[in-house]
């Protein structure tokens, strides 16, 4: 009896596989007022997951960073449904491994501040090349190798080509961003189709300059039988803007599955 009680439970708890990823680029402000759109629609929807990209300053700028981002990224990693990530670019393979690890390294320092929870789970990598070859290969598993083998709670590793990327890459990453483009350009299962084959559980797709009051259902709806691990979409082609409208639909639409 205990256990068809426990299995009746588990199907009763809402599961959502599809994911948001934000790049949440913009200055938080006093007491993170510029990030409040975000975590309004955060603590909407707490089955809802998130994954969220900090940039203080194109990486991680000095230790510590300044006092309203120690307070909005606490904020951040309060929330449950929340999982943060910090920003750093490899300029397609010419930004050398030196400045990767230090950038990294002060991102894994975070976790030793000890007035807040400022810790970040992983690292995003922007401007990833997704040029087939060894050299781009070997750029990129160093990089993912250290970041997994620093202090960055589960070590997790987001590649950003936005564009379709080789099989290999997707080796050294738990997450390949395939799609980071405007609305216009998307043409949902058709560019789906386009991605790399068999690694659509690996995959994000970043969607910007959308209409605050775009239909996201259908696009999301597509996304979530496509297999899609994660999605976000966007009225600003640089992340310096929110919508509230168009955050509420999206989290609503991934909650829908």
């Amino acid at each position: 009896m205990q256990f068809i009680f426990i299995i009746s439970l588990i199907f009763a708890i809402p599961c959502h596989s599809l994911f948001i990823l934000l790049p949440l680029y913009l200055y938080p402000g006093t007491s993170a007022s510029a990030w409040s759109n975000v975590t309004a629609a955060i603590a909407a929807n707490e089955n809802v997951q998130w994954q969220i990209i900090v940039n203080p300053n194109s990486g991680p700028g000095t230790y510590p960073p300044d006092t309203n981002y120690i307070a909005a990224i606490s904020k951040l990693n309060s929330y449950p449904n929340v999982v943060t990530v910090g920003y750093v670019a490899t300029g397609y393979t010419q930004v050398s491994y030196d400045s990767l690890t230090a950038q990294i390294d002060v991102y894994a320092q975070w976790a030793s501040y000890a007035d807040a929870d400022i810790a970040v789970s992983g690292i995003f990598f922007a401007a990833v090349s997704n040029t087939a070859t060894e050299e781009v290969y070997t750029y990129y598993r160093r990089a993912s190798d250290y970041v997994r083998g620093k202090n960055l709670a589960d070590g997790r590793v987001i590649f950003n080509p936005g564009a379709p990327a080789p099989a290999q890459l997707f080796n050294y990453a738990d997450t390949i961003v395939q799609y980071e483009n405007a609305l216009s350009s998307y043409r949902g299962g058709e560019t789906i189709d386009r991605f790399q084959p068999g690694f659509n559980n690996q995959t994000c797709v970043m969607i910007h300059s959308a209409a605050e009051d775009v239909d996201v259902n259908p696009l999301v709806r597509t996304m979530v039988e496509r297999g899609i691990q994660s999605v976000y979409f966007g009225v600003d082609c640089c992340y310096q803007a929110f919508s509230s409208v168009l955050l509420g639909s999206l989290v609503s639409a991934v909650s829908a599955g």
